[in-house]
């Protein structure tokens, strides 16, 4: 077995990193609005995939080093002219607007679906209650005005012996 060197914590630390989700908004200098949808761990914003003349990065990022405390947001890197020397950088978190060269970026998580739960039996309507599980040695027939239990079985006993061989 090998130890780990040192570049490999890195490599470690990006892949346990959180992921992108949700949509990035983004209003250029002009007003137009353009929405990103994004996945994965990083994404590329370019004239030729989002419209967005210049150039950004996002990836999600933890701000705090104990995942306990940890508030996961956007560190997006963006610059309208493209080359890295003019891109300007900021954290971004869930619902908050930034402004990077004159574009303003806002992030939108999903918001995770509401599941209803069920009412407890005893507030449900009877018409929506599951009925008593049959037993598979009771007949559908009606019990005789003062049968007991004994005497029911007696018959089933007595209609089973008198029953025909079937070989």
């Amino acid at each position: 077995m090998t130890r780990m060197g040192a570049g490999s914590s890195g490599w470690l630390r990006r892949r346990r990193g959180p992921r992108l989700s949700g949509t990035l908004h983004v209003r250029d200098a002009g007003g137009h609005e353009l929405v990103v949808p994004l996945r994965g761990r990083a994404s590329v914003l370019t004239a030729g995939g989002t419209g967005l003349t210049g150039y950004g990065e996002v990836h999600a990022v933890q701000t705090a080093p104990s995942e306990e405390e940890a508030e996961t947001r956007l560190m997006i890197s963006y610059g309208p002219d493209g080359p890295v020397d003019g891109r300007e950088s900021g954290l971004c978190a869930p619902g908050e607007t930034i402004v990077l060269g004159k574009v303003e970026f806002t992030w939108r998580k999903p918001v995770a679906p509401v599941i209803p739960r069920p009412r407890p039996v005893a507030n449900m309507p009877r018409n929506l209650r599951m009925p008593p599980a049959k037993s598979v040695n009771v007949r559908d027939e009606p019990e005789p005005a003062g049968s007991s239990r004994l005497g029911r079985r007696l018959r089933n006993m007595v209609r089973i012996v008198t029953q025909p061989n079937r070989h």
